[in-house]
């Protein structure tokens, strides 16, 4: 089998450059013959101008087109997700790519395809193509799923995916995360895009809440973006200057030694997520969590086993987080049950799971990995 993956720009922005590498690398170690090419996907550190977009765009697709030309290819995977930009994107690119025999699986890194239920005109148009142009699509959880078939797909087009996470890898086997006790101080810690869906503020004002309290907490932010500014004004004006940190983006190393250090994540998140890689790297690491429902997260997760959900009021994520700080034994059973689960997701398993499903695509039978499977 030979595959040509369309990959994220190592400086992208975002979790699909960081999970897409070590999958790539692993379904080669299962005798997958792997081509990868950068596939435009995601902003960069500064806002790509609208005409290099376009420029970057068409070049990248010729490229895939003369990879396509020069070899024969079994299956086409492109990185991807379905919003306007992505729709878009990708009609322009498969129809300049032309990659037919080679079968093609969009995998979508977070989905927008309700927005487009009620389109006519050209979006309508842009939406029927990819639907015939895409053999299947790679869905994280089946509330994406359910707006994709508003829109007149078919439920055999898709598979459920999962993210590979490689920290398990990373970590001590028998790994155990010392718990600390209820009147301790707490280490928060919040990662992501500094966007206003992902919840950033909502954690700022939830810290402040329980400061109020006389909580003994500490958070630490970790990212960057448009609501940056007005985080750290609020910080400011709450006076918890001295209580939380800003970071800015930092490598990913760093990244992994907050989560290892780090006494609870928060992410009440209202973004279309899809698998956010962050959100499982912290179950991976055994880190008690409090999030929202979206998408993965309730598909994936259980409460109270791995996670205590909240909404993206303030008030709601301060009682979640407290409910976590006066129940060690309870912390100490999500730790445990999140490191089980982490290592379900490394990069081996998961690649195990994309060849069963590109078999089945070949040879168009079932397969376990489909929504109706």
């Amino acid at each position: 089998m030979k595959i040509l993956i369309g990959m994220p720009s190592k400086d992208s922005w975002g979790g699909p450059a960081a999970c897409e590498p070590p999958f790539a690398e692993a379904i080669a170690r299962l005798g997958v013959d792997v081509v990868l090419s950068d596939y435009v996907f995601g902003d960069k550190e500064r806002p790509t101008p609208l005409f290099s977009r376009i420029n970057r765009v068409l070049k990248t697709a010729v490229s895939f087109r003369r990879l396509l030309r020069e070899n024969s290819y079994d299956i086409l995977f492109l990185n991807s997700a379905f919003d306007t930009k992505s729709v878009l994107r990708d009609c322009v690119s498969l129809f300049i790519m032309r990659p037919q025999p080679a079968k093609v699986f969009l995998k979508v890194h977070g989905s927008k395809a309700d927005e487009f239920v009620d389109r006519s005109g050209v979006w309508r148009v842009l939406v029927n193509y990819l639907s015939r142009r895409v053999d299947a699509f790679g869905l994280h959880t089946r509330d994406e799923l359910q707006s994709f078939l508003k829109l007149g797909f078919s439920l055999s087009q898709f598979y459920r995916v999962r993210n590979a996470i490689t920290i398990s890898s990373e970590m001590p086997t028998g790994f155990v995360r010392a718990q600390k006790e209820n009147g301790d101080s707490f280490e928060l810690l919040f990662v992501s895009r500094f966007v206003p869906t992902k919840g950033l503020i909502t954690t700022i004002k939830a810290c402040a809440l329980l400061h109020q309290k006389g909580v003994n907490i500490k958070l630490t932010c970790v990212g960057d973006g448009e609501v940056k500014a007005e985080a750290e004004a609020l910080a400011r004006d709450l006076g918890l200057s001295d209580l939380i940190r800003f970071t800015g983006y930092i490598a990913e190393a760093e990244v992994t030694k907050l989560l290892l250090s780090s006494d609870i994540f928060v992410f009440p998140t209202s973004h279309p997520e899809g698998f956010p890689v962050i959100l499982f790297k912290a179950v991976a690491t055994g880190m008690p969590i409090v999030t929202t429902t979206i998408r993965a997260a309730g598909e994936y997760l259980t409460e109270p086993d791995n996670c205590f959900f909240c909404t993206a009021e303030p008030r709601d994520v301060a009682e979640k987080v407290a409910m976590l700080i006066n129940d060690k034994m309870r912390r100490e059973a999500m730790s445990k049950a999140n490191v089980a689960y982490g290592s379900t997701l490394l990069p081996d398993v998961i690649a195990s799971d994309y060849l069963s499903m590109f078999r089945s695509m070949i040879d168009s039978t079932p397969s376990d990995h489909s929504f109706d499977g």
